[in-house]
């Protein structure tokens, strides 16, 4: 799918203005970038939670900072033996009413456009792979307090106003990323005011807390993931390396150490890792044209030609005019 101006313009702002900012700056903001953006919005979010058989897997409610249990809108019906399973869509109408935010992900499975310009981003670096949710907030309850991505964001403000309070960028961690505490999250930098077709452009590891100030906003994230392959995997690997060619018994742990940091340097570790991630970075591709191509064309036709029935002028029956006798 060919990008349109305003995926262009996302897509150039990340990578010419966010990627190419120094490496001290923690976030790139431009105001008004995609006034014309139609990408997503309040009556597609409507759309998808309407739907019955929507998959609560990709769907979380938050009240008062905290997620929803959503297991009483698991319902279903019997059909032929079978359990069909639907949404009671009463149970998310409440929570919304009280004031509820919702989180849906998955929105590059489900709108092309979104999946377009997710294969756009994803070029930026050897395994990125993105993943687009949209964030609905009502004002006093955000889905998220005060935390820290341990990837890249690139905000779309698509509807209302929120503002963003971007705290001094943090060292790399795996722990303690959520629900911080104003002293976890250090001195506040800078506070950004999004409002609908901005844009930011938040670097990994900075805290960061939201906080609606209309009725409600809309915004559309997406988390650049780096999908290199995981320490865990790297370690998995390279112990089969060590399987094959270990130390000898007894050996003292700093002597099995070194023989592992020997193992990681030599050709045929490297060469295996290396096919990992290309496997790794294949199947992502493969998944980006799935999306793409994700359509059912089968009845094209018989549409048309429905359509053509429907459009043809109605015949008009013959009448036969008599004379009088």
């Amino acid at each position: 799918m060919e990008l349109s101006p305003v995926q262009r313009r996302i897509r150039d702002f990340y990578f010419k203005e966010g990627l190419a900012a120094p490496s001290d700056v923690t976030h790139v903001y431009r105001p008004n970038l995609v006034p014309d953006q139609q990408l997503f919005s309040i009556e597609h979010l409507r759309r998808h939670l309407n739907n019955p058989l929507l998959d609560l897997n990709y769907l979380n409610l938050f009240q008062a900072g905290k997620p929803v249990d959503l297991a009483e809108a698991r319902v279903y019906k019997t059909v032929q033996k079978r359990k069909i399973e639907f949404v009671d869509l009463n149970v998310l109408q409440q929570h919304l009413e009280k004031g509820a935010a919702c989180v849906l992900e998955g929105l590059d499975i489900l709108e092309p456009e979104i999946n377009a310009l997710a294969a756009a981003l994803d070029r930026a670096h050897v395994a990125t792979f993105s993943n687009a949710t949209v964030f609905f907030s009502q004002r006093g309850n955000e889905a998220y307090r005060g935390h820290l991505d341990t990837d890249d964001v690139l905000v779309i403000h698509l509807a209302g106003e929120k503002c963003w309070r971007l705290y001094r960028r943090q060292p790399p961690r795996r722990i303690n990323l959520a629900d911080l505490e104003d002293m976890q999250m250090g001195p506040v930098e800078s506070e950004v005011l999004m409002r609908p077709g901005d844009v930011l452009y938040l670097r990994n590891f900075t805290p960061h807390r939201v906080e609606t100030l209309s009725p409600y906003s809309l915004h559309l994230s997406f988390d650049l993931c780096d999908r290199q392959p995981s320490i865990e995997l790297a370690l998995q690997l390279l112990l089969r390396h060590y399987d094959r060619d270990s130390s000898p018994r007894p050996a003292p742990p700093r002597e099995d150490l070194d023989k592992l940091f020997r193992l990681s340097r030599a050709t045929s570790y490297e060469s295996e890792l290396a096919q990992a991630q290309a496997s790794e970075k294949a199947g992502h591709a493969q998944f980006r044209q799935l999306l793409a191509n994700n359509r059912i064309t089968y009845l094209d036709s018989l549409v048309r030609a429905e359509r053509r029935a429907d459009s043809a002028p109605s015949a008009t029956p013959a009448v036969t005019a008599r004379g009088s006798e």
